[in-house]
C-alpha cells in the first residue's frame, strides 16, 4: 500500500471522491458499467481504470474507451454533474508479488492462486519446495491513452457481435425486438 501511496503522490493523482465506482449508462448505445474512478492527473480530468495483473493488456481499452464514450454523452454528464469534460483514460496497474532470494523466480499470490515464474533456464531455477521468498513487494505502473476512436470502434464491433450471439436471450428479455 506504501509503494502505491508513495506514487500516487509523487504523480500528484487526485480521486474525485463522487467519482469512484461509478454507474456510467450509455443511453444511446446501451451499455453500463462501473468506471473506477475519475481522477485529475497533471491537470487531466479523466477515466481512471484500475488492474491487479503482472502487464497492460490491449482489450483493456475497450473498457476505458466505453466510458468515456458513455461520459460524453449530455444526458449523463449532467445527471453525474461532471466538473469538467472526460479529456483522457488512464490504466493504473498495481501488482504484488515475492521474490525467490535464491534463484530470483516471482509468487503472484491471487484470488487463493499461487503463481511462480522465471524468466531463467529451468535448471537455474530452485524446486518448489526450495524456494526462499522475500518480502511482499508492490509495483505501480500508469499508462495513459488518450486516443480512443479506435477502441470505440472495437468495443461497439464486439458488443454487436455478443448481441448477434445472445439475440435469443435478448429478444426473449426485451432488449431487442
Amino acid at each position: 500500500m506504501n509503494v502505491f501511496r508513495d506514487f500516487s503522490d509523487a504523480r500528484g493523482i487526485f480521486f474525485h471522491p463522487e467519482f469512484i465506482e461509478r454507474s456510467v449508462v450509455s443511453f444511446k448505445n446501451r451499455y453500463a458499467g462501473t468506471v473506477d474512478a475519475l481522477a485529475t492527473i497533471d491537470g487531466k480530468f479523466g477515466v481512471l481504470d484500475i488492474k491487479t495483473s503482472t502487464g497492460f493488456y490491449r482489450e483493456y481499452n475497450l473498457q476505458t474507451a466505453a466510458y468515456v464514450l458513455a461520459l460524453q454523452e449530455e444526458e449523463l454528464k449532467q445527471s453525474l454533474e461532471l466538473p469538467r469534460n472526460i479529456e483522457t483514460r488512464w490504466i493504473l496497474r498495481i501488482n504484488q508479488h515475492r521474490v525467490c532470494l535464491k534463484c530470483r523466480a516471482t509468487l503472484r499470490e491471487k484470488g487463493g492462486r499461487s503463481k511462480v515464474r522465471s524468466k531463467r533456464i529451468p535448471e537455474n531455477v530452485c524446486t518448489d519446495d526450495e524456494h526462499e521468498w522475500g518480502e511482499m513487494e508492490g509495483d505501480v505502473e500508469l499508462k495513459e491513452f488518450p486516443y480512443y476512436y479506435s477502441d470505440v470502434k472495437a468495443f461497439l464491433a464486439a458488443k454487436t457481435l455478443w448481441e448477434w450471439e445472445h439475440v435469443f436471450w435478448l429478444k426473449k428479455i426485451g432488449y431487442l425486438r
